[in-house]
């Protein structure tokens, strides 16, 4: 079952904005705050008619274009923030849904994207560290409680014992390979 990806108008310009504009983003970080893989923001770039990178980045490079601007509307501050809110929500999501027991779920495959969720939530947090800024929890507008990085690393630790245990439970070797 593959799931939708809900992509707004902001969030596409501020992907293009990083296309062109940005080379040291690299097309891995776009597509995660797309919420898509790389296949799947290939895909969409050939959809939506934007140009290859390198020919972007070069007639971006022609007129002059900034190559960064943390306090622009769409600055790389302002993206890591967004992956993390994103990330977090998706991470909720996940666990709301482990939570239900109606449903049969692969452990396996939840455990290896809580593992991604927290490669990205790194990757967003060496961004906001590379702009000489940390993450402002206070300007987070949801109503989820804020969670630290130490958190959401310790409720993946728990979370990938329990799956462990209930593959023990279950006779298996409690691998997650």
């Amino acid at each position: 079952m593959r799931a939708s990806v809900s992509i707004t108008a902001a969030m596409k310009r501020r992907a293009y904005d990083y296309y062109v504009h940005h080379p040291s983003v690299p097309v891995k970080s776009i597509a995660s705050f797309l919420g898509t893989s790389v296949t799947t923001f290939r895909r969409l770039r050939r959809l939506w008619a934007w140009p290859p990178r390198a020919e972007a980045l070069a007639s971006a490079a022609e007129a002059g274009a900034p190559d960064s601007d943390s306090n622009s509307p769409g600055g790389l501050r302002e993206a890591a923030q967004s992956l993390v809110a994103v990330t977090r929500a998706r991470i909720d999501a996940l666990v709301a849904q482990q939570r239900r027991p109606d449903e049969t779920l692969d452990h396996d495959r939840t455990a290896r994207t809580l593992a991604s969720y927290a490669r990205t939530l790194t990757a967003a947090q060496a961004l906001l560290e590379q702009e000489g800024s940390s993450h402002d929890v206070s300007e987070r507008k949801d109503v989820a409680p804020a969670r630290s990085l130490h958190d959401l690393r310790d409720e993946l630790a728990r979370h990938l014992e329990r799956i462990v245990a209930e593959e023990e439970a279950r006779g298996r070797d409690g691998l997650l390979v």
